[in-house]
């Protein structure tokens, strides 16, 4: 079993990392790799190192934000920054089809180091991989991308570090681990208290233990208060943390209300109840998001199933050291072999009906040609407000704007859909506003796919903290 097991775990890896790059890139072909992805892509091409980090034009007119850093506390996308200069925004479609697939390596280490079989890794990358919540993360909708994929890209190394004791590796990735996003310190927070109640395998001391916390404590204050305070700005998303509050079905008590997939999530990890300390590094983050009433299909989904099959890893030698009889242990293989078999078969059937359904209801392909042509009746150095689905030919511009109105208003030049039936609501909304401004606008070109207006009488870009002015 266990030499079968050894030789389709790299091909299991491999299959599941390329289709998931099918489907990202099916979903962009239509046009449906977009919004997050090109607030990213386009503060990463705006990025110049001296007065413009992870600068996003949107975001200073919608949110008066200088930088992304600020929306939340992410200097660490800046590493991808090389990478989008070199292959555009598209490469990180990439970046979050394979971080689980990364991640899955470290993994395999981390079962290997704890004397798991090649059987029981299978198991706890399958696990990881096609679980529901995993899939649909990484697949994101029509968003295409998130930075909360490094939360794999350097939480599995740094985990490996952790467990194998190199302290000074782990603590370079800690730092990186936690400039990835204000709610990596929470997966610190749960795997401290972890151990400080079960022995999580986290730390090998308690004095590790609470350098790490005090370290993530330190970068969550700098991200939320200390950074926002020097720049004169608020953390935007923190600053909505009261209301979240107040408006919580959670703590009204109507559990009613909340996502039901949560229980699901932990129905499929059940291995990891085994390991407690480890598991609890899951808590802290998935309390707030329930508090938030956030789904756990949304972005976050990844790092939770992430760690959850992490504390797996440790429940299934927990498990297999305590089995009584030989009889027993090849129960167990079998309830994990049907546990992979109905993983495998579902998710990925799952993942691309539901591509299917975006497909049919938002894409719409924007051929090259149309894009460059557009390109050519607008000055790239102003303002413009691009319909969803063209994103793609527009995401290096330096003041680019999505199809929202009030975006749409303050812009010099509107590219905008020909097709009324697109149903994204802001594509929508972006049409309406062009025609009741339509007395201002003066068509500049038109195809089958889509028309561009320039409106004379805005000015071609202003500097953050004005109100758009008039030439």
């Amino acid at each position: 079993m266990d030499r079968a097991a050894a030789a389709v775990t790299w091909p299991v890896i491999v299959a599941w990392a390329g289709f998931m790059l099918v489907v990202k890139f099916r979903l962009a072909h239509y046009g449906l790799a977009t919004d997050d992805l090109y607030n990213y892509g386009n503060g990463l091409y705006n990025t110049n190192f001296w007065d413009k980090w992870l600068f996003v034009a949107r975001y200073e007119i919608g949110r008066d934000l200088p930088s992304l850093v600020f929306d939340h506390w992410q200097p660490t996308t800046l590493v991808l920054w090389p990478l989008v200069r070199v292959f555009g925004a598209h490469s990180l479609l990439v970046v979050q089809a394979l971080a689980p697939a990364w991640a899955c390596l470290f993994l395999l280490t981390i079962g290997r180091h704890f004397g798991l079989g090649a059987f029981d890794r299978l198991f706890t990358v399958t696990i990881c991989l096609f679980s529901p919540y995993m899939m649909l993360a990484v697949m994101d909708s029509i968003e295409g991308f998130h930075a909360t994929s490094l939360l794999l890209v350097f939480g599995a190394p740094l985990a490996w570090a952790a467990v194998t004791g190199r302290w000074k590796l782990a603590l370079v990735l800690l730092l990186f681990f936690l400039n990835v996003r204000e709610n990596a310190a929470l997966y610190v927070l749960g795997a401290a208290v972890g151990y400080w109640a079960v022995r999580s395998p986290y730390f090998d001391g308690g004095r590790r233990a609470l350098a790490a916390l005090a370290i993530a404590g330190l970068i969550f204050w700098i991200g939320i208060k200390g950074a926002p305070m020097l720049a004169g700005v608020t953390n935007f998303h923190f600053s909505k943390v009261g209301n979240a509050l107040g408006t919580s079905e959670v703590l009204k008590f109507n559990l009613s209300a909340v996502d039901k997939d949560w229980a699901a999530f932990g129905l499929w990890l059940w291995p990891a109840l085994a390991a407690p300390g480890a598991l609890a590094a899951v808590i802290p983050e998935s309390v707030v998001l329930l508090i938030a009433d956030k789904r756990i299909v949304n972005w976050y989904g990844m790092s939770l199933v992430f760690a959850g099959s992490l504390a797996a890893v440790f429940g299934v030698a927990w498990i297999r050291r305590r089995m009584p009889s030989a009889s027993l242990g090849h129960a167990l293989t079998a309830v994990f072999g049907l546990h992979m078999l109905g993983l495998v078969a579902t998710s990925p059937l799952n993942v691309w009906g539901k591509s299917e359904v975006l497909i049919e209801r938002y894409g719409f392909h924007v051929p090259k040609q149309s894009l460059a042509a557009a390109r050519t009746n607008i000055d790239t150095r102003c303002r413009t407000s691009v319909f969803f689905q063209a994103m793609k030919g527009f995401g290096d511009l330096p003041y680019l704007q999505f199809p929202h109105p009030t975006q749409a208003e303050i812009s010099r030049f509107i590219v905008a859909s020909r097709r009324a039936d697109l149903n994204l609501e802001h594509n929508r909304l972006q049409r309406e506003f062009v025609e009741s401004a339509s007395s201002e606008l003066m068509l500049r070109y038109q195809d089958s796919y889509l028309a561009v207006y320039e409106r004379p009488t805005r000015a071609c870009a202003r500097e953050a903290g004005t109100n758009p002015g008039r030439d």
